[in-house]
């Protein structure tokens, strides 16, 4: 380690001790299921990153590990066993089998599994909602459904897949569930767009790391959960030119944000300590292995006054006005219907045009 006293700081501390100790004298075994045995779950969380960045253990996606640790200490806080039963059924059927889907397209996001523990605790207050009016979910009535929702439908939202889940398996009768809209905030106009990207460029007091993120979200429309995954080698430097590697073929940096994201390389945070030495994250994170999360990138851009998703959302409409629509996908890892569909909405006339070559 470059700068040991951080490491020599955390093996000091008794559980870390005694957790080494137990791996190391055989009384847990050096495995995911182990591990799993250990405790406080954040240090064990932090310990199984440093082994699996070393080798000692198998790749395995984080966040679903600390998920089925959570769920084997949640289901058994329900006294009813009936209900019990029901709850592990829905989360073995839908919950993980739908994180394992996703995990096998890549690493699974902490909003994720924070989705999905959202849902089984609302489905536990919905079942606790319904004994209240003495009722199971197999005798619930829409009158039932309808008063849940009454009660706060965003907050509930998520009871739809528990809902669904029940009457598709027939442990409850059909019923109707509510659908409001929920459409994102509005986008920021395009002066006030513009105004944030000069603020990126001459205000020094705001961390370069963050600068960096905000230019990656106003220039190039790009979701922090994707920012995140970026990896230094998605910014190349060729011929005098950068490029960021969001889709195909690479978007161009323009200046003076080119000077901006080369100096970032050169200073990027997390990498002086036993975690990410050798990380090739654009965002290393302080976990072994891990980049930075979007969790914790989007408080930091919201304190400084850069909003992300109304940034985001007047930035990609922007760019479906000035090409078009497919090629704008392409670049920036984008759903071709997705943004044709925006360059609609916008008044993009790009797909008007007769092709070929019109320079003439």
């Amino acid at each position: 380690m470059e700068r040991p006293w951080g490491g020599l700081t955390w093996t000091n501390q008794p559980h870390v001790q005694q957790n080494l100790q137990a791996l190391a004298r055989n009384r847990a075994p050096l495995t995911h299921e182990g591990l799993s045995q250990l405790t406080p779950w954040r240090s064990v969380a932090y310990l199984r990153d440093l082994l699996m960045q070393c080798g000692v253990l198998p790749p395995a996606d984080r966040h679903l590990l600390l998920f089925q640790r959570w769920l084997t200490e949640k289901l058994p806080t329900v006294s009813d066993p009936e209900c019990r039963k029901l709850l592990d059924l829905f989360a073995t059927w839908h919950i993980q089998r739908r994180l394992r889907a996703l995990a096998g397209h890549g690493p699974l996001t902490s909003s994720q599994t924070q989705q999905a523990r959202n849902k089984l605790c609302l489905a536990i207050s919905f079942l606790e909602h319904l004994a209240q009016r003495g009722r199971s979910l197999a005798d619930c009535t829409q009158a039932d459904v309808d008063t849940w929702y009454a009660g706060g439908y965003t907050a509930r939202r998520l009871t739809h897949s528990f809902l669904r889940w029940a009457v598709q398996s027939r442990h409850m009768p059909t019923v109707t569930i509510p659908h409001r809209s929920t459409a994102n905030l509005a986008p920021i106009t395009q002066h006030q767009r513009l105004a944030l990207l000069r603020q990126l460029v001459n205000r020094d007091d705001i961390p370069l790391q963050d600068r960096v993120a905000a230019v990656l979200v106003l220039l190039y429309a790009q979701p922090l959960t994707r920012i995140t995954r970026l990896s230094s080698d998605d910014v190349q430097h060729e011929d005098g030119k950068v490029l960021v590697r969001l889709g195909d073929p690479p978007s161009p940096v323009p200046a003076p944000f080119d000077g901006m994201l080369l100096n970032y390389l050169g200073q990027r945070p997390n990498t002086k300590t036993a975690t990410n030495p050798d990380a090739r994250w654009l965002f290393p994170g302080r976990r072994a292995g891990q980049p930075m999360t979007p969790e914790a990138m989007a408080p930091r851009l919201r304190q400084l006054g850069f909003p992300t998703r109304p940034g985001r959302t007047a930035a990609i409409r922007q760019l479906v006005l000035q090409a078009p629509a497919p090629v704008i996908a392409r670049m920036l890892g984008y759903n071709d219907d997705h943004t044709t569909r925006l360059a609609e909405e916008t008044g993009g006339t790009w797909r008007h045009y007769a092709p070929g070559d019109h320079s003439r």
